[in-house]
């Protein structure tokens, strides 16, 4: 008995011990080969197991234009639905024949699975529009993720993209609405799409909702067609320049945000400051319009260079959709190719490009800049304060100007350049206070540059001491 007992404890220590050796080997394996394990892991469970990990992954960003500007679509094609369907309901000479019918729409938008969570019908559909009402004019957006879908025993991409989309509504003057989340569903096979709008405030941030990766077949029917878009660079600078436009009237908060951190700090300082120069120029920012674009490209990152009907630059660094490095000119920060493009210029160039620069200070409204140039014996002689130089130009300039070099000529170490400054707005600003007879009127100012060190300058110009001492 002694010896059967003694060779049962042995057998029993020779588990342990091989138990023990497994459960190492296993614990080495998961740190030095994770990814091998994760593989064992996944085929070794159940497929009802396996999809629910597969629900647990991780969302990506949306990284391509088509792909974004694409699914805005079929939100905007939803909301524009919302809106109509909700004026339709309210009022009071609408037809309950109508009112289904815009009803219907709506609802054939809605994917599957949120009509019977939430047990939606033609009938009730209005219900689930939430704060959703007439009042909106436009939907900015701000953020997208995406997963595609897999199937739980192949393990193959599957034929659904999910995105969840952030962004705001505003009004038709832009005042905003409320920020909005929406999952749009999209079925790559059948070209369809169904949409899924939260409507409660329970997320603060897009990265606390997370969608299952299953797979959706969305069946065709009259108002849920894909509308494919191909983002050509004027498509996407016009949007990127309305995306802009919009934010800075309605969240200016965002915008700034959205400039360029070093930028940021050197052209507004601060919130308040960047808030103020927006509401100091409302009116011309409600009329922003693509007039020209550029864009440059390296591995990376996308930089489309805008400019507005009024000469205005706009620079939009992208890289990813809506993830935007942006900048308001051209001379706060100086990019590389404008510094080789100064060093290699002779002086005649490089007094050109200062007189351009401070034109330019004054086109952005951005006075003190342009007033920090001005030779300190001329700015004490005759614009002691910025307010005063402000006047002076309200006089003899214009809010916008395009400007003509005349003539050139060297005295010293002084250049003297004539310049014609014109209307760049050719009379849609028309001010009657200008005492040169308004928006026709070109005005003839002569230039005074002494260069400094690198791209140090000071600059001076003949003032009309008829115009302004009255």
């Amino acid at each position: 008995m002694k010896k059967i007992k003694y060779l049962i404890i042995g057998i029993i220590v020779i588990i342990v011990i091989i138990i023990t050796i497994i459960i190492a080997m296993d614990l080495y394996n998961r740190k030095e080969n994770p990814e091998a394990y994760q593989y064992y892991s996944e085929n070794a469970i159940s497929d009802e197991t396996r999809k629910k990990i597969n629900n647990r992954k991780v969302l990506n960003k949306v990284d391509s234009t088509d792909e974004f500007f694409t699914t805005v679509n079929c939100i905007n094609q939803y909301l524009t639905s919302v809106v109509k369907s909700d004026a339709t309901n309210t009022n009071e000479n609408s037809t309950q024949e109508a009112k289904n019918g815009l009803q219907k729409v709506v609802y054939n938008m809605l994917s599957q699975n949120y009509i019977a969570d939430n047990n939606i019908t033609v009938n009730n559909v209005y219900n689930y529009f939430g704060n959703i009402d007439k009042n909106i004019a436009y939907f900015i957006p701000l953020k997208m993720n995406w997963i595609t879908s897999e199937d739980a025993t192949t393990m193959l991409d599957g034929r659904t993209t999910r995105y969840i989309v952030y962004g705001i509504l505003e009004d038709i003057n832009n005042n905003y609405l409320k920020d909005f989340y929406i999952i749009v569903n999209r079925d790559n096979t059948n070209n369809t799409f169904s949409v899924e709008p939260i409507l409660n405030d329970e997320y603060k941030d897009i990265n606390d909702i997370q969608l299952s990766n299953e797979q959706m077949e969305i069946s065709k029917n009259d108002n849920n067609q894909v509308t494919n878009v191909i983002g050509n660079d004027e498509y996407v600078s016009k949007q990127y320049l309305d995306y802009y436009k919009k934010l800075a009237l309605g969240r200016p908060d965002i915008a700034y945000n959205l400039l360029d951190e070093e930028y940021r700090d050197a052209r507004f300082g601060n919130l308040e400051t960047y808030e103020q120069y927006i509401n100091d120029n409302r009116d011309d920012v409600k009329v922003i319009q693509l007039s020209e674009y550029m864009v440059n490209r390296d591995s990376n990152i996308s930089q489309y260079i805008c400019k507005d009907t009024y000469g205005k630059i706009y620079i939009f660094e992208e890289e990813n959709p809506m993830e935007l490095l942006t900048q308001l000119d051209v001379y706060t920060i100086e990019s590389d190719s404008y510094k080789k493009q100064y060093e290699e210029g002779n002086e005649q160039i490089k007094v050109q490009m200062n007189i351009n620069k401070f034109i330019l200070m004054i086109n952005n409204q951005d006075f003190q800049k342009a007033y920090d140039l001005l030779d300190e014996n001329f700015r004490n002689n005759y614009f002691p304060t910025i307010d005063d130089f402000k006047r002076y130009l309200n006089i003899e300039a214009y809010k916008y100007n395009n400007i003509e070099v005349t003539s050139f000529d060297v005295n010293g170490n002084t250049y003297v350049c004539g310049v014609s400054i014109s209307d760049a707005t050719g009379g849609s600003l028309e001010d009657s206070n200008k005492g040169q007879g308004g928006t026709g009127y070109i005005f003839d100012w002569i230039f005074y540059v002494q260069l400094g060190k690198g791209e140090e300058f000071n600059i001076s110009f003949n003032v009309d001491t008829n115009i302004w001492n009255n």
